[in-house]
Protein backbone atom coordinates (compact mmCIF):
# COMPACT_ATOMS: atom_id res chain seq x y z
CA UNK A 1 0.00 0.00 0.00
CA UNK A 2 1.50 3.54 -0.81
CA UNK A 3 2.34 6.49 1.50
CA UNK A 4 -1.16 8.02 0.19
CA UNK A 5 -3.47 5.62 0.63
CA UNK A 6 -2.11 4.32 4.41
CA UNK A 7 -3.04 8.38 5.21
CA UNK A 8 -6.11 8.07 4.13
CA UNK A 9 -7.07 4.68 5.60
CA UNK A 10 -5.37 6.47 9.31
CA UNK A 11 -7.72 9.73 8.57
CA UNK A 12 -11.06 7.54 7.88
CA UNK A 13 -9.97 5.56 11.44
CA UNK A 14 -9.85 8.85 13.03
CA UNK A 15 -12.62 10.47 11.59
CA UNK A 16 -14.98 7.57 13.05
CA UNK A 17 -12.99 7.22 16.31
CA UNK A 18 -13.97 11.06 16.97
CA UNK A 19 -17.70 10.71 15.75
CA UNK A 20 -17.84 8.24 18.48
CA UNK A 21 -16.91 10.48 20.56
CA UNK A 22 -16.35 9.17 24.53
CA UNK A 23 -18.41 6.21 24.07
CA UNK A 24 -16.86 3.36 24.82
CA UNK A 25 -17.22 1.18 21.75
CA UNK A 26 -14.24 -0.97 19.37
CA UNK A 27 -13.83 1.02 16.29
CA UNK A 28 -15.09 -1.26 13.46
CA UNK A 29 -14.50 -0.46 9.80
CA UNK A 30 -17.14 -1.55 7.52
CA UNK A 31 -16.26 -2.89 4.00
CA UNK A 32 -18.50 -0.09 2.98
CA UNK A 33 -15.73 2.27 4.47
CA UNK A 34 -13.21 1.20 3.54
CA UNK A 35 -14.50 0.69 -0.33
CA UNK A 36 -12.57 4.38 -1.39
CA UNK A 37 -9.66 2.78 -0.64
CA UNK A 38 -9.72 0.01 -3.21
CA UNK A 39 -8.01 0.98 -6.66
CA UNK A 40 -9.08 -0.30 -9.71
CA UNK A 41 -7.70 -3.05 -11.70
CA UNK A 42 -6.04 -0.18 -14.23
CA UNK A 43 -3.80 1.00 -11.40
CA UNK A 44 -2.05 -2.01 -10.65
CA UNK A 45 1.84 -0.96 -11.59
CA UNK A 46 3.22 -3.21 -14.19
CA UNK A 47 5.20 -3.17 -17.59
CA UNK A 48 3.02 -1.22 -19.85
CA UNK A 49 1.74 -2.79 -23.28
CA UNK A 50 2.57 -1.20 -26.31
CA UNK A 51 -0.11 -0.51 -29.17
CA UNK A 52 -0.57 -3.63 -31.60
CA UNK A 53 2.15 -5.79 -29.98
CA UNK A 54 0.70 -5.18 -26.10
CA UNK A 55 3.33 -6.83 -23.70
CA UNK A 56 3.96 -9.89 -25.97
CA UNK A 57 6.90 -8.11 -27.68
CA UNK A 58 8.90 -8.67 -24.12
CA UNK A 59 8.50 -12.54 -24.40
CA UNK A 60 10.61 -12.51 -28.12
CA UNK A 61 13.73 -13.36 -28.57
CA UNK A 62 15.93 -9.84 -29.50
CA UNK A 63 13.31 -7.66 -27.92
CA UNK A 64 13.09 -9.40 -24.31
CA UNK A 65 13.33 -6.71 -21.45
CA UNK A 66 13.04 -9.31 -19.01
CA UNK A 67 15.88 -12.41 -18.58
CA UNK A 68 12.84 -15.85 -18.22
CA UNK A 69 15.62 -18.09 -18.18
CA UNK A 70 15.92 -17.75 -14.53
CA UNK A 71 12.39 -17.50 -13.05
CA UNK A 72 13.16 -16.44 -9.79
CA UNK A 73 15.13 -13.89 -10.44
CA UNK A 74 13.11 -12.28 -12.75
CA UNK A 75 9.84 -12.50 -10.19
CA UNK A 76 12.17 -10.79 -7.50
CA UNK A 77 13.35 -8.36 -10.28
CA UNK A 78 9.74 -7.68 -10.99
CA UNK A 79 8.78 -6.74 -6.98
CA UNK A 80 12.04 -4.71 -6.55
CA UNK A 81 10.72 -2.79 -9.45
CA UNK A 82 7.04 -2.92 -9.22
CA UNK A 83 6.30 -3.77 -5.41
CA UNK A 84 4.05 -6.52 -3.71
CA UNK A 85 1.51 -6.51 -7.25
CA UNK A 86 2.50 -5.97 -10.52
CA UNK A 87 0.06 -6.59 -13.50
CA UNK A 88 1.73 -7.96 -17.38
CA UNK A 89 -1.80 -7.08 -19.51
CA UNK A 90 -1.37 -6.85 -23.31
CA UNK A 91 -0.45 -10.48 -23.72
CA UNK A 92 -3.46 -11.43 -26.15
CA UNK A 93 -4.74 -14.40 -27.47
CA UNK A 94 -4.07 -15.18 -23.03
CA UNK A 95 -5.12 -13.02 -19.95
CA UNK A 96 -3.81 -11.06 -18.45
CA UNK A 97 -1.38 -11.74 -15.86
CA UNK A 98 -1.14 -10.56 -12.03
CA UNK A 99 1.98 -11.22 -9.96
CA UNK A 100 1.45 -10.91 -6.29
CA UNK A 101 4.05 -11.32 -3.45
CA UNK A 102 2.32 -11.13 -0.59
CA UNK A 103 0.82 -14.05 1.72
CA UNK A 104 -2.67 -12.18 2.55
CA UNK A 105 -3.09 -11.91 -1.42
CA UNK A 106 -2.21 -15.68 -1.75
CA UNK A 107 -4.64 -16.68 1.14
CA UNK A 108 -7.51 -14.75 -1.06
CA UNK A 109 -6.81 -16.01 -4.00
CA UNK A 110 -6.90 -19.52 -2.41
CA UNK A 111 -10.09 -18.53 -0.37
CA UNK A 112 -12.19 -17.38 -3.20
CA UNK A 113 -11.10 -20.93 -5.18
CA UNK A 114 -14.70 -22.18 -6.45
CA UNK A 115 -16.07 -25.38 -6.29
CA UNK A 116 -14.10 -26.11 -9.49
CA UNK A 117 -10.92 -24.14 -8.81
CA UNK A 118 -9.33 -22.89 -12.06
CA UNK A 119 -5.83 -23.37 -12.49
CA UNK A 120 -4.74 -21.88 -16.29
CA UNK A 121 -3.90 -25.43 -18.14
CA UNK A 122 -1.09 -25.65 -20.33
CA UNK A 123 -2.12 -24.45 -23.81
CA UNK A 124 -0.14 -26.65 -25.92
CA UNK A 125 -1.07 -30.27 -23.95
CA UNK A 126 -4.23 -29.11 -23.65
CA UNK A 127 -4.58 -28.79 -27.23
CA UNK A 128 -2.32 -32.12 -27.74
CA UNK A 129 -5.13 -34.21 -26.13
CA UNK A 130 -8.62 -32.36 -26.84
CA UNK A 131 -7.60 -32.27 -30.61
CA UNK A 132 -4.49 -33.38 -31.99
CA UNK A 133 -4.90 -37.22 -30.42
CA UNK A 134 -8.82 -36.57 -29.92
CA UNK A 135 -8.85 -40.11 -31.08
CA UNK A 136 -7.16 -41.47 -28.24
CA UNK A 137 -7.92 -39.34 -25.36
CA UNK A 138 -11.90 -39.23 -26.66
CA UNK A 139 -12.23 -36.19 -24.90
CA UNK A 140 -10.62 -37.17 -21.35
CA UNK A 141 -7.99 -34.20 -20.07
CA UNK A 142 -7.49 -35.62 -16.75
CA UNK A 143 -6.13 -33.64 -13.78
CA UNK A 144 -3.81 -31.25 -15.62
CA UNK A 145 -5.72 -29.66 -17.94
CA UNK A 146 -9.42 -30.67 -17.29
CA UNK A 147 -11.63 -27.78 -15.70
CA UNK A 148 -15.29 -27.60 -13.63
CA UNK A 149 -16.91 -30.93 -13.96
CA UNK A 150 -14.78 -32.57 -15.59
CA UNK A 151 -11.97 -32.06 -13.24
CA UNK A 152 -13.63 -32.80 -10.40
CA UNK A 153 -14.87 -36.39 -12.02
CA UNK A 154 -11.13 -36.83 -12.87
CA UNK A 155 -9.80 -35.85 -9.12
CA UNK A 156 -12.60 -38.20 -7.72
CA UNK A 157 -10.87 -40.87 -9.58
CA UNK A 158 -7.33 -40.50 -8.55
CA UNK A 159 -7.21 -38.90 -5.40
CA UNK A 160 -8.48 -41.88 -3.30
CA UNK A 161 -5.23 -43.85 -4.54
CA UNK A 162 -2.58 -41.31 -5.05
CA UNK A 163 -3.14 -39.27 -1.60
CA UNK A 164 -3.94 -42.08 0.48
CA UNK A 165 -1.25 -42.45 2.85
CA UNK A 166 -2.54 -46.24 3.11
CA UNK A 167 -1.33 -46.95 -0.20
CA UNK A 168 1.37 -44.72 -0.69
CA UNK A 169 3.16 -46.63 2.39
CA UNK A 170 2.31 -49.78 0.55
CA UNK A 171 5.56 -48.88 -2.02
CA UNK A 172 7.85 -48.14 0.60
CA UNK A 173 9.55 -51.74 0.25
CA UNK A 174 9.27 -51.02 -3.85
CA UNK A 175 10.87 -47.40 -3.65
CA UNK A 176 13.33 -48.83 -1.35
CA UNK A 177 14.68 -51.54 -3.65
CA UNK A 178 15.27 -48.93 -6.55
CA UNK A 179 16.81 -46.38 -4.22
CA UNK A 180 19.00 -49.47 -3.13
CA UNK A 181 20.38 -50.59 -6.70
CA UNK A 182 21.03 -46.67 -6.87
CA UNK A 183 22.96 -45.88 -3.78
CA UNK A 184 25.03 -49.15 -4.39
CA UNK A 185 26.25 -48.44 -7.76
CA UNK A 186 27.45 -44.75 -6.48
CA UNK A 187 30.81 -46.22 -5.32
CA UNK A 188 31.75 -47.63 -9.10
CA UNK A 189 31.13 -44.19 -10.22
CA UNK A 190 33.50 -42.45 -8.21
CA UNK A 191 36.99 -41.71 -9.73
CA UNK A 192 40.94 -41.06 -8.24
CA UNK A 193 39.94 -37.57 -6.85
CA UNK A 194 37.07 -38.62 -4.79
CA UNK A 195 34.78 -37.16 -7.90
CA UNK A 196 31.47 -38.93 -9.27
CA UNK A 197 31.31 -39.37 -13.05
CA UNK A 198 30.30 -36.26 -15.13
CA UNK A 199 26.80 -38.11 -15.81
CA UNK A 200 25.43 -38.55 -12.51
CA UNK A 201 22.65 -35.97 -13.61
CA UNK A 202 21.44 -38.39 -16.08
CA UNK A 203 21.74 -41.41 -13.47
CA UNK A 204 19.75 -39.21 -10.82
CA UNK A 205 17.10 -38.82 -13.45
CA UNK A 206 17.13 -42.85 -14.24
CA UNK A 207 16.49 -42.93 -10.53
CA UNK A 208 13.12 -40.76 -10.60
CA UNK A 209 12.43 -42.36 -13.55
CA UNK A 210 12.65 -46.19 -12.71
CA UNK A 211 10.53 -45.09 -9.34
CA UNK A 212 7.93 -43.35 -10.39
CA UNK A 213 7.29 -46.03 -13.26
CA UNK A 214 6.77 -48.06 -10.18
CA UNK A 215 3.77 -46.13 -9.34
CA UNK A 216 2.43 -45.51 -12.76
CA UNK A 217 3.22 -47.78 -14.95
CA UNK A 218 3.27 -50.51 -12.36
CA UNK A 219 6.53 -51.90 -13.63
CA UNK A 220 10.27 -52.17 -13.19
CA UNK A 221 11.94 -50.34 -16.78
CA UNK A 222 15.09 -51.46 -16.39
CA UNK A 223 16.75 -47.69 -15.93
CA UNK A 224 19.27 -48.27 -13.71
CA UNK A 225 21.27 -51.27 -15.82
CA UNK A 226 24.74 -50.02 -16.40
CA UNK A 227 25.19 -48.10 -19.82
CA UNK A 228 21.70 -48.03 -21.12
CA UNK A 229 21.61 -48.11 -25.08
CA UNK A 230 20.84 -44.09 -26.41
CA UNK A 231 17.70 -46.09 -28.32
CA UNK A 232 16.41 -48.08 -25.59
CA UNK A 233 13.07 -46.99 -23.92
CA UNK A 234 14.50 -46.10 -20.68
CA UNK A 235 16.63 -43.75 -22.03
CA UNK A 236 14.24 -42.54 -24.94
CA UNK A 237 11.81 -41.99 -22.06
CA UNK A 238 14.58 -39.61 -20.13
CA UNK A 239 15.68 -37.75 -23.02
CA UNK A 240 12.02 -37.24 -23.90
CA UNK A 241 11.27 -35.99 -20.13
CA UNK A 242 13.85 -33.16 -21.08
CA UNK A 243 12.67 -32.10 -24.56
CA UNK A 244 9.32 -32.17 -23.63
CA UNK A 245 10.24 -29.42 -20.58
CA UNK A 246 12.24 -27.56 -23.20
CA UNK A 247 9.54 -27.01 -25.82
CA UNK A 248 7.05 -26.64 -23.47
CA UNK A 249 8.77 -23.96 -21.77
CA UNK A 250 8.70 -22.08 -24.88
CA UNK A 251 5.51 -22.83 -26.26
CA UNK A 252 3.49 -21.33 -22.65
CA UNK A 253 5.89 -18.93 -22.09
CA UNK A 254 9.01 -18.37 -24.67
CA UNK A 255 9.30 -17.33 -28.52
CA UNK A 256 6.72 -19.69 -30.16
CA UNK A 257 3.88 -18.61 -27.59
CA UNK A 258 1.82 -16.98 -29.99
CA UNK A 259 3.16 -18.85 -33.43
CA UNK A 260 2.43 -22.57 -32.77
CA UNK A 261 -1.77 -21.94 -33.10
CA UNK A 262 -0.93 -20.21 -36.44
CA UNK A 263 1.57 -23.24 -37.69
CA UNK A 264 3.60 -26.41 -36.72
CA UNK A 265 6.55 -24.51 -35.46
CA UNK A 266 9.19 -26.60 -34.52
CA UNK A 267 8.68 -26.91 -30.84
CA UNK A 268 5.49 -27.64 -31.70
CA UNK A 269 6.61 -30.73 -34.07
CA UNK A 270 8.76 -31.90 -31.33
CA UNK A 271 6.37 -31.17 -28.75
CA UNK A 272 3.67 -34.13 -30.57
CA UNK A 273 6.24 -36.03 -31.61
CA UNK A 274 7.74 -36.90 -27.52
CA UNK A 275 4.06 -36.72 -26.80
CA UNK A 276 3.01 -40.13 -29.21
CA UNK A 277 6.27 -41.98 -27.60
CA UNK A 278 5.23 -41.57 -23.90
CA UNK A 279 1.25 -42.00 -24.75
CA UNK A 280 2.47 -45.20 -26.79
CA UNK A 281 4.59 -46.32 -24.15
CA UNK A 282 2.19 -45.39 -21.12
CA UNK A 283 -0.27 -47.58 -23.38
CA UNK A 284 1.49 -50.72 -23.55
CA UNK A 285 2.23 -50.64 -20.04
CA UNK A 286 -1.56 -50.03 -18.52
CA UNK A 287 -2.60 -52.98 -21.03
CA UNK A 288 -0.10 -55.06 -19.50
CA UNK A 289 -1.36 -54.47 -15.66
CA UNK A 290 -4.57 -54.77 -17.18
CA UNK A 291 -4.06 -58.17 -18.15
CA UNK A 292 -1.32 -59.23 -14.51
CA UNK A 293 -4.82 -57.82 -12.56
CA UNK A 294 -6.96 -60.63 -14.26
CA UNK A 295 -4.75 -63.59 -12.88
CA UNK A 296 -3.55 -61.15 -9.86
CA UNK A 297 -3.65 -63.85 -6.51
CA UNK A 298 -7.06 -63.20 -4.18
CA UNK A 299 -5.85 -61.45 -0.75
CA UNK A 300 -3.16 -59.44 -2.08
CA UNK A 301 -3.64 -55.54 -2.63
CA UNK A 302 -3.50 -54.05 -5.63
CA UNK A 303 -1.00 -51.84 -7.08
CA UNK A 304 -2.60 -48.62 -7.64
CA UNK A 305 -2.84 -48.60 -11.08
CA UNK A 306 -4.76 -51.61 -10.52
CA UNK A 307 -7.07 -49.81 -8.23
CA UNK A 308 -7.46 -47.01 -10.97
CA UNK A 309 -8.33 -49.12 -13.67
CA UNK A 310 -11.22 -50.94 -10.83
CA UNK A 311 -12.58 -47.94 -10.12
CA UNK A 312 -12.54 -46.31 -14.19
CA UNK A 313 -11.91 -49.35 -16.62
CA UNK A 314 -11.32 -47.21 -19.63
CA UNK A 315 -7.87 -47.80 -19.77
CA UNK A 316 -7.38 -43.82 -21.69
CA UNK A 317 -8.13 -42.76 -17.83
CA UNK A 318 -4.73 -45.25 -16.26
CA UNK A 319 -2.45 -43.77 -19.70
CA UNK A 320 -3.19 -39.90 -18.46
CA UNK A 321 -2.79 -40.74 -14.95
CA UNK A 322 0.37 -42.72 -15.64
CA UNK A 323 1.38 -39.69 -18.18
CA UNK A 324 0.90 -36.43 -16.10
CA UNK A 325 2.97 -38.72 -13.42
CA UNK A 326 5.74 -39.12 -15.61
CA UNK A 327 5.72 -35.90 -16.70
CA UNK A 328 5.69 -34.29 -13.66
CA UNK A 329 7.82 -36.32 -11.33
CA UNK A 330 10.98 -37.15 -12.97
CA UNK A 331 13.04 -33.88 -13.54
CA UNK A 332 11.30 -32.63 -10.41
CA UNK A 333 12.32 -35.16 -8.54
CA UNK A 334 15.50 -35.42 -9.12
CA UNK A 335 16.07 -31.67 -9.50
CA UNK A 336 15.06 -31.55 -5.57
CA UNK A 337 17.06 -34.52 -4.61
CA UNK A 338 20.31 -33.06 -6.57
CA UNK A 339 19.38 -29.20 -4.50
CA UNK A 340 19.13 -30.97 -1.17
CA UNK A 341 21.97 -32.54 -1.35
CA UNK A 342 23.61 -29.46 -2.65
CA UNK A 343 22.79 -27.65 0.38
CA UNK A 344 24.03 -30.44 2.68
CA UNK A 345 27.37 -30.48 0.94
CA UNK A 346 27.69 -26.80 1.74
CA UNK A 347 26.46 -27.10 5.19
CA UNK A 348 29.11 -29.46 6.54
CA UNK A 349 27.68 -29.24 10.08
CA UNK A 350 24.17 -29.74 9.47
CA UNK A 351 25.08 -33.13 6.89
CA UNK A 352 26.95 -34.35 10.12
CA UNK A 353 23.58 -33.52 12.29
CA UNK A 354 21.69 -35.20 9.87
CA UNK A 355 24.51 -38.22 9.76
CA UNK A 356 23.90 -38.43 13.38
CA UNK A 357 19.89 -39.08 12.99
CA UNK A 358 20.27 -41.64 10.28
CA UNK A 359 22.97 -43.31 12.29
CA UNK A 360 20.46 -43.31 15.26
CA UNK A 361 17.79 -44.72 13.41
CA UNK A 362 18.95 -47.18 10.81
CA UNK A 363 22.52 -48.46 12.73
CA UNK A 364 22.70 -50.98 9.53
CA UNK A 365 23.82 -48.42 6.45
CA UNK A 366 22.42 -51.25 4.36
CA UNK A 367 19.00 -52.19 6.01
CA UNK A 368 15.61 -51.32 3.92
CA UNK A 369 14.07 -47.94 5.23
CA UNK A 370 11.03 -48.67 6.55
CA UNK A 371 7.77 -46.05 6.81
CA UNK A 372 8.22 -46.57 10.76
CA UNK A 373 11.84 -45.64 10.51
CA UNK A 374 11.35 -42.08 7.97
CA UNK A 375 8.25 -41.21 10.89
CA UNK A 376 11.38 -40.70 13.24
CA UNK A 377 13.40 -39.02 10.71
CA UNK A 378 12.53 -35.58 11.67
CA UNK A 379 15.67 -33.79 11.00
CA UNK A 380 16.21 -35.29 7.30
CA UNK A 381 12.20 -34.03 6.76
CA UNK A 382 13.57 -30.61 7.82
CA UNK A 383 15.98 -31.05 5.42
CA UNK A 384 13.76 -31.27 2.31
CA UNK A 385 11.53 -28.59 3.67
CA UNK A 386 14.33 -26.08 3.71
CA UNK A 387 15.57 -27.18 0.61
CA UNK A 388 12.40 -26.52 -1.29
CA UNK A 389 12.41 -23.35 0.44
CA UNK A 390 15.49 -21.72 -0.70
CA UNK A 391 15.63 -23.09 -4.33
CA UNK A 392 12.26 -24.76 -4.86
CA UNK A 393 11.68 -26.67 -8.51
CA UNK A 394 8.37 -25.18 -9.12
CA UNK A 395 8.89 -21.31 -8.74
CA UNK A 396 4.97 -20.22 -8.06
CA UNK A 397 1.13 -21.43 -8.07
CA UNK A 398 -1.45 -20.12 -10.63
CA UNK A 399 -4.94 -19.49 -10.65
CA UNK A 400 -7.56 -18.00 -12.96
CA UNK A 401 -9.85 -15.66 -10.93
CA UNK A 402 -13.47 -16.85 -11.78
CA UNK A 403 -15.29 -13.62 -9.87
CA UNK A 404 -13.95 -10.25 -8.95
CA UNK A 405 -11.16 -9.46 -5.60
CA UNK A 406 -9.58 -7.35 -4.26
CA UNK A 407 -5.64 -8.52 -3.94
CA UNK A 408 -3.33 -5.17 -1.60
CA UNK A 409 -6.19 -2.72 -2.44
CA UNK A 410 -6.90 -2.87 -6.01
CA UNK A 411 -10.28 -4.52 -7.82
CA UNK A 412 -8.63 -7.82 -10.38
CA UNK A 413 -11.64 -9.11 -12.19
CA UNK A 414 -12.37 -12.43 -13.23
CA UNK A 415 -10.79 -14.10 -15.97
CA UNK A 416 -7.22 -12.51 -14.53
CA UNK A 417 -4.18 -15.82 -14.22
CA UNK A 418 -3.07 -14.89 -10.77
CA UNK A 419 0.51 -16.23 -10.51
CA UNK A 420 1.52 -16.22 -6.89
CA UNK A 421 5.34 -15.67 -6.59
CA UNK A 422 6.03 -18.21 -3.76
CA UNK A 423 9.73 -19.06 -4.73
CA UNK A 424 10.42 -15.32 -4.17
CA UNK A 425 8.89 -14.49 -1.67
CA UNK A 426 10.37 -17.40 0.50
CA UNK A 427 13.67 -15.73 0.49
CA UNK A 428 11.90 -12.45 1.50
CA UNK A 429 13.48 -11.40 5.51
CA UNK A 430 9.69 -10.18 6.30
CA UNK A 431 9.26 -13.99 6.41
CA UNK A 432 11.88 -15.79 8.05
CA UNK A 433 14.86 -15.42 9.88
CA UNK A 434 18.10 -14.90 7.80
CA UNK A 435 16.42 -16.43 4.38
CA UNK A 436 19.84 -17.08 2.59
CA UNK A 437 20.74 -19.75 5.31
CA UNK A 438 19.69 -23.50 5.22
CA UNK A 439 18.91 -23.70 8.07
CA UNK A 440 16.61 -26.80 8.47
CA UNK A 441 16.37 -26.12 12.14
CA UNK A 442 13.44 -23.67 11.76
CA UNK A 443 10.67 -26.32 10.58
CA UNK A 444 11.37 -28.56 13.91
CA UNK A 445 8.34 -28.13 15.88
CA UNK A 446 9.05 -27.10 19.65
CA UNK A 447 13.04 -26.74 18.99
CA UNK A 448 14.47 -23.57 19.87
CA UNK A 449 14.94 -22.55 16.24
CA UNK A 450 11.45 -23.16 15.37
CA UNK A 451 9.74 -20.22 12.80
CA UNK A 452 6.21 -19.86 12.13
CA UNK A 453 5.85 -18.10 8.97
CA UNK A 454 2.87 -17.28 7.36
CA UNK A 455 1.67 -20.74 5.92
CA UNK A 456 1.39 -19.11 2.09
CA UNK A 457 4.58 -18.05 1.65
CA UNK A 458 6.09 -21.68 0.54
CA UNK A 459 4.00 -23.88 -0.97
CA UNK A 460 6.50 -26.06 -3.27
CA UNK A 461 3.07 -28.56 -3.69
CA UNK A 462 0.65 -26.02 -4.16
CA UNK A 463 -2.13 -25.48 -1.84
CA UNK A 464 -5.92 -26.67 -1.68
CA UNK A 465 -8.11 -28.83 -4.12
CA UNK A 466 -5.31 -28.67 -7.17
CA UNK A 467 -2.05 -29.37 -5.28
CA UNK A 468 0.21 -31.64 -6.35
CA UNK A 469 -1.82 -34.92 -6.91
CA UNK A 470 1.83 -37.14 -6.46
CA UNK A 471 3.16 -35.11 -3.87
CA UNK A 472 3.34 -38.31 -0.97
CA UNK A 473 4.76 -40.24 -3.75
CA UNK A 474 7.57 -37.48 -4.07
CA UNK A 475 8.36 -37.39 -0.28
CA UNK A 476 8.51 -41.06 -0.05
CA UNK A 477 11.07 -41.28 -3.31
CA UNK A 478 13.06 -38.45 -1.95
CA UNK A 479 13.33 -39.26 2.01
CA UNK A 480 14.38 -42.86 1.30
CA UNK A 481 16.76 -42.00 -1.21
CA UNK A 482 18.00 -39.03 0.60
CA UNK A 483 18.60 -41.36 3.77
CA UNK A 484 20.79 -43.68 1.95
CA UNK A 485 23.22 -41.52 0.02
CA UNK A 486 23.75 -39.61 3.37
CA UNK A 487 23.84 -42.92 5.68
CA UNK A 488 26.70 -44.14 3.46
CA UNK A 489 28.75 -41.03 2.21
CA UNK A 490 29.68 -37.37 3.00
CA UNK A 491 29.21 -35.60 0.13
CA UNK A 492 31.12 -32.14 -0.79
CA UNK A 493 30.75 -29.44 -3.97
CA UNK A 494 33.67 -27.68 -4.79
CA UNK A 495 32.13 -26.45 -7.61
CA UNK A 496 29.70 -24.16 -6.27
CA UNK A 497 27.87 -21.82 -6.95
CA UNK A 498 25.68 -23.87 -8.57
CA UNK A 499 23.78 -22.23 -11.83
CA UNK A 500 20.17 -22.93 -12.11
CA UNK A 501 18.10 -22.15 -15.40
CA UNK A 502 14.26 -22.16 -15.86
CA UNK A 503 12.24 -24.40 -18.28
CA UNK A 504 8.75 -25.37 -16.76
CA UNK A 505 10.70 -26.06 -13.74
CA UNK A 506 13.62 -24.43 -11.89
CA UNK A 507 16.80 -26.69 -12.66
CA UNK A 508 20.41 -27.08 -11.70
CA UNK A 509 22.94 -26.38 -15.11
CA UNK A 510 26.19 -27.49 -14.21
CA UNK A 511 27.59 -31.13 -13.99
CA UNK A 512 27.18 -32.64 -10.71
CA UNK A 513 30.55 -33.34 -9.76
CA UNK A 514 30.23 -33.87 -6.47
CA UNK A 515 33.17 -34.82 -4.25
CA UNK A 516 32.23 -38.32 -2.34
CA UNK A 517 33.54 -40.13 0.85
CA UNK A 518 32.31 -43.27 2.15
CA UNK A 519 31.26 -43.21 5.94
Amino acid sequence: MSCRFTMSRNKLLAKRFLHLGRRRFSVVVTHEDLKQEVRPYEDIPGPRPIPILGNKFRFIPGFQTYDFSDLLKFNKKLYDEYGPIVKFSGLEPNNDLVFVFNPQDIETVFRSDSQWPFRPPLKSLAYYRKHTRKDFFKGVGGVLIDQGKEWQEARHHVNPILMQTKVVQMYAPKIDQVAEEFVAKIPGWIDSKDEILDDFKNEMHKWALESIAVVALDTRLGCLADKLDPNSEPQRMIDSVHTLLEVLHNLEFGGEAFLWRIYPSPSWRKFVKVMDFFTDVSYKYVQQAIERSKSRPEGTEPSALERLLARDPNPTRGVIMALDMLMAGIDTTSHSLTNVMLHLSENQDKQEKLHQELQRISPDPYQPITNEMLNEMKYLKACIKESMRMMPVVTSNIRMTTSEIVLSNYRVPAGVDVLMATGAMSRFKEHYNEPDKFLPERWIRGGEQEEKANPFVTLPFGHGARKCIGMRFAQLELEIALAKMMRRFRWEFKYGPMEYKSTLVHAPVKPLKFTIFKR
